[in-house]
């Protein structure tokens, strides 16, 4: 076997997520999240939604989902133009745009072609690809579209973590768990090879107390075609352009914003009950949504607020994520926001057995929604579905 001998070039960042001035921070769109919210009673309609489509996943011996759910660390969902790809820690399924099953993409052991850990996944729609990524191997996995595999590369990094695709680079973000990191991101090709380096702007001592798992450290999204990143330390939202970091939007949560020297100094549950832990955060249409949780205590009902911000106007307001949104369009379950399936459609899901439930109700039965005719075809759907299939995409869109 020839050995083969790849040229790494390391570049220092010298463009990353810094402490924006008083003047750039004027600049740009500010949401004041400060004072601790009030719950409103948001409808769709107030947000401009005009349609809903339910899409059931396909149930089968391979299809099945357990429970899933984005506020764990291990699990995503990727949105591709005619796909949905759930990652279930170690378990990646593919269905298809109308729901229909696909494919299952990889195979756990340790093999050549396998992977120990799926530490992220992402979609190269373009080139009709599948990455994964497996840190502790320090080795990324590719597979076709349909879930072949296709090739590994090696990665010159040995650490959990997140990556984005990016145009023909990958942009990774390392978990900063011990506090010592010496990158944060680290811009790579597809070959393992690095072309960048942002140094941690966040590193920290960790003492006994300390807590070394939190949760979100670090989320992305993507958003008219532009990859958005926001650190659990920053209050402020960028944009990945050009192989740099720009300032697009700050959140400013005053003292709740979780500092360094406080993860050093204080264990997992002072900072749960002290500290925003962030969530979910995307864009859609004209708004900025913002799912967060603050003062967990243990054994106790906590609150999941969910933000919503208009970029053009003065309207905010705060949800109780767990309730989310009021169908008011064909009078079903409450909308929760997870992701978009494009600028202007929002994707939720819900178990099969929550919409048998929801329709049987007096509330189903007694609602006036805005459009009677999707009431009743919501009422089809309950009756076909089965208790244990599989959870239903719902996708709601606002008017263009």
């Amino acid at each position: 076997m020839k050995a083969i001998i790849i040229t790494i070039i390391i570049v220092a960042g010298t463009v990353s997520c810094r402490i924006l001035t008083e003047n750039e921070r004027s600049k740009i769109r500010t949401f004041d999240l400060k004072e601790l919210p009030k719950i409103a009673n948001v409808k769709l309609s107030d947000l401009g939604f005009v349609d809903i489509e339910y899409i059931p996943l396909e149930t089968n011996e391979q299809s099945a989902i357990g429970r899933f759910d984005l506020r764990s660390v291990t699990d995503r969902f990727i949105v591709g133009n005619n796909s949905y790809i759930i990652k279930q820690f170690n378990t990646i399924l593919k269905f298809r745009d109308d729901g229909s099953f696909e494919t299952k993409v990889g195979t756990l052991g340790r093999g050549p072609t396998e992977f120990q850990v799926a530490h992220d996944i992402d979609l190269d729609e373009e080139n009709h690809k599948i990455y994964l990524v497996s840190g502790f191997q320090e080795k990324f996995n590719v597979y076709s579209e349909t879930g072949e595999f296709v090739k590994t590369f090696m990665i010159p990094i040995h650490a959990p973590l997140q990556f984005r695709l990016n145009g023909s680079n990958i942009l990774c973000y390392l978990d900063n768990l011990q506090g010592n990191i010496e990158n944060s991101f680290i811009v790579i090709d597809t070959l393992g090879r690095i072309i960048k380096n942002f140094p941690n702007k966040y590193p920290f001592t960790l003492n006994k107390k300390g807590a070394t798992g939190i949760g979100q450290e670090n989320l992305f999204y993507q958003f008219n075609e532009r990859l958005f990143t926001k650190e659990v330390y920053s209050d402020t939202i960028y944009v990945f352009d050009n192989m740099g970091f720009k300032p697009h939007i700050v959140i400013e949560v005053g003292d709740r914003l979780l500092t360094p020297e406080a993860r050093s100094k204080f264990d997992l549950f002072y900072l749960a009950k002290n500290f925003i832990s962030p969530i979910h955060l995307f864009e859609f249409g004209d708004y900025l949504y913002y799912e967060y949780k603050y003062r967990i205590i243990p054994k106790s009902d906590n609150l999941l607020y969910g933000f919503l911000g208009s970029k053009k106007n003065d309207f905010q307001a705060f949800i109780n994520a767990d309730q989310g949104l009021i169908n008011d369009l064909d009078g079903g379950p409450a909308i929760q926001p997870k992701t978009i399936k494009d600028d202007n459609t929002v994707i939720s899901w819900t178990e099969a057995i929550n919409i048998k439930k929801y329709v049987s109700s007096e509330a189903f039965k007694d609602s006036n929604p805005i459009y009677p005719e999707k009431k009743k075809e919501l009422e089809k759907l309950a009756n076909r579905l089965k208790e244990t299939d599989n959870p239903v995409l719902i996708l709601v869109r606002l008017k263009q």
